[in-house]
């Protein structure tokens, strides 16, 4: 309660009259409420600046937060060590050829056509070698003019020997007679020669069949001129499909898992045959440089001719991989300039873009052969703008 107002006006006018004590207490009072009220606006002041710091920070981290990419991992597949692998194949004859004529003449007839199926030593076709007749008769002649001679020489040579024996001729001139026979025996030893080559030309008119098979090419006609050896164009083409050879090209990565022996499916399904066994015959124990595949040979028994040559065919090996190979979604996929990609996420939650190298493609998921591992975390369905070292939160249902 504030002193009297006669109070006041006496201190005022009595300047050397000290005032009553019990005055001073309400002033003391007064400054107390002040610095209170005072340290309580500040206190409110700097709670206020806190409650704003902590939520410009907390608001700071919620937009970090919402800044960072939320994405959704996986574990890679291991794909099974025993797979069946499905490669294009090429199918060949067992043994084919390409008939030529041995002679020269003129076609006198042809006995078989395309697709008609021989045996061996089966005629199919003759040939007119008027040449080769006349030379073979110009070679008997001339050999039975040397074999006269050749009996005129002996009976010489046989005379002239006795009469050496008798001391009635110079031993050079038996010597010369002996010579003689033995020169014209050599003449008929050649004629004999050269009438057997004819003869077997003669022979060579008949064109006869090499092994069973089919015939898959006729290039002849009635009266066209053929010659000799293989600088013409082949007569006849001919097969033997009782067996198949499939050539199929085994890529790198597979061509260690090859065996000789194993058994192998092979189907055609142009043609709706049933598949047929087969066995890996042969490899040729080194891979083509440019395509790295090793060319593997496979023979069939194709003694129910479900199958053709020339034809391509659908070969099934049962092979184990000695990689350790991972099956992963196709949306794993990053594909970049600097080549394919899939996104890991480390311990630290930051992407890493591994290079890999991929194997087969089923579809909706592909083989990876290198660049992961077992406790790879990939991205599903990464986003074009991730990049290295990038930090990302994983999804609230991811792993």
């Amino acid at each position: 309660m504030p002193p009297p107002l006669e109070t006041l006006i006496m201190s005022m006018s009595l300047p050397n009259t000290p005032a009553p004590r019990q005055s001073a207490k309400p002033s003391h009072r007064a400054r107390l409420v002040l610095i209170v009220l005072g340290i309580v606006l500040v206190a409110l002041g700097v709670l206020g600046i806190l409650q704003r710091v902590h939520a410009r920070h907390e608001l700071s981290k919620d937009t970090d937060r919402n800044a960072m990419p939320i994405v959704a991992t996986l574990i890679p597949k291991a794909a099974p060590e025993d797979q069946s692998l499905t490669l294009p194949g090429t199918v060949n004859s067992w043994q084919d050829a390409q008939i030529y004529a041995r002679t020269t003449g003129y076609v006198a007839k042809w006995y078989v056509d395309i697709g008609t199926r021989v045996k061996k030593d089966q005629r199919l076709a003759d040939l007119d070698t008027p040449d080769v007749d006349n030379e073979l008769l110009q070679g008997q002649a001339q050999m039975r003019t040397d074999e006269a001679n050749e009996k005129l020489a002996k009976v010489t040579a046989d005379r002239y020997e006795v009469l050496v024996k008798q001391g009635l001729v110079a031993l050079q001139t038996g010597d010369q007679y002996v010579a003689q026979l033995n020169a014209d025996i050599a003449t008929v030893e050649a004629d004999r020669a050269n009438v057997a080559k004819l003869e077997n030309m003669e022979q060579f008119k008949h064109i006869l069949a090499p092994f069973d098979g089919v015939i898959t090419q006729r290039n002849l006609d009635v009266g066209a001129l053929v010659d000799a050896g293989s600088t013409g164009s082949d007569l006849f083409v001919i097969a033997d499909t009782s067996r198949l050879r499939v050539f199929v090209d085994v890529p790198e990565s597979y061509a260690g898992s090859v065996r000789i022996g194993m058994p192998v499916t092979v189907t055609l399904s142009s043609y709706g045959a049933q598949p047929l066994a087969g066995t890996v015959a042969r490899t040729a124990d080194a891979l083509d440089p440019s395509t790295r595949t090793l060319r593997t040979e496979i023979d069939v028994d194709n003694a129910g001719q479900a199958l053709v040559p020339g034809v391509y065919a659908n070969v099934k090996l049962a092979l184990s991989t000695a990689t350790h190979d991972f099956i992963v979604p196709a949306n794993t996929l990053l594909f970049r300039s600097e080549g394919l990609r899939i996104a890991l996420v480390d311990a630290q939650q930051r992407v890493h873009l591994q290079p890999v190298t991929l194997g087969r493609d089923f579809g909706n998921t592909i083989e990876v052969t290198s660049g992961l591992d077992a406790n790879a975390r990939m991205i599903l369905n990464p986003a074009d703008s991730l990049y290295e070292g990038e930090q990302v939160r994983f999804a609230e249902n991811g792993h």
